[in-house]
């Protein structure tokens, strides 16, 4: 991977990779994910298109801020306009899943000379505990969690690196979340063991930013061709919040994959290929 230090002195790991003759793509990851979720669509984009991956601040191989606040929902906005400045890839298609949705659409806000098009994948506008799981209650527990990690850090750190890439996890994701018959515990795998060696107080950081986030106000001034993509089980970020999100934004169109929940670009990445496709293509 290439490394980088942007203006705050972060050290960014990123790839670059792919060719051809199409839209530069830019692949952004869920909180806590270092590109696991792309491992199918990734390489069918490689073949046609310029594809510029980063690992967030504080993620896979990508060092600490300095200042342990600077891990915000815009930092990352910032970082990723940077690289594809650096990397002479802009304006890009920006393609978000989960968190990667929100600092897509921070990116098209704050940096609209380096966007070209949106794909959000399973994600939402803002305030992503507010619907997680159709409930509210990940808001209301998460300032608990927080003070709890932050009072026995390294205990709370020592249960989760041996509690998170562990098959009981992978049990408990099935139940609550992931399709057991499309996602495999090898499947997973890989997102778990990195979570697990994620620094906790950067991931409660970033998460809070996203839980707290917004985007809402200004949705209707985005003026990019834009491809809301959502899972039809989705419990994570829920279909309706996709619709919402997909009605919100000027001209955005919304493709419901049936059967499929958070995970759907590794649950079903032929139908996600294609509805990428047709809409680059459109």
């Amino acid at each position: 991977m290439k490394q980088v230090y942007v203006a705050d002195g972060t050290r960014l790991a990123y790839e670059r990779t792919g060719g051809g003759g199409g839209a530069p793509v830019a692949l952004l990851d869920g909180i806590s994910c270092d590109g696991f979720i792309w491992r199918d669509l990734r390489p069918a984009l490689e073949r046609d298109h310029p594809v510029l991956h980063m690992h967030y601040r504080g993620h896979g191989r990508s060092g600490l801020p300095r200042d342990p606040e600077a891990c915000t929902i815009p930092h990352l906005a910032g970082d990723l306009a940077a690289l594809l400045r650096r990397e002479r890839l802009g304006p890009a298609v920006l393609i978000g899943h989960s968190m990667g949705v929100q600092v897509a659409l921070e990116t098209a806000w704050r940096h609209p000379e380096a966007v070209r098009a949106l794909v959000l994948v399973c994600g939402s506008h803002g305030r992503v505990l507010d619907t997680f799981q159709h409930t509210d209650l990940g808001r209301r527990v998460l300032p608990a969690l927080a003070r709890v990690a932050g009072q026995h850090r390294d205990a709370v750190a020592r249960v989760v690196r041996a509690t998170l890439p562990t098959a009981l996890t992978y049990s408990l994701a099935v139940l609550g979340e992931v399709k057991a018959d499309l996602v495999s515990q090898a499947d997973l795998m890989p997102y778990l063991e990195h979570f697990a060696r994620m620094p906790l107080d950067l991931f409660l950081r970033t998460l809070t930013d996203a839980s707290e986030r917004e985007s809402w106000a200004w949705l209707p001034r985005l003026a990019v061709p834009t491809l809301v993509i959502a899972g039809e089980d989705d419990g994570f970020t829920p279909a309706l919040v996709s619709r919402e999100l997909a009605g919100r934004i000027p001209g955005a169109e919304l493709e419901l994959v049936p059967g499929v929940s958070h995970t759907a670009p590794i649950e079903r990445p032929d139908a996600i290929e294609t509805a990428i496709r047709d809409f680059l293509r459109a």
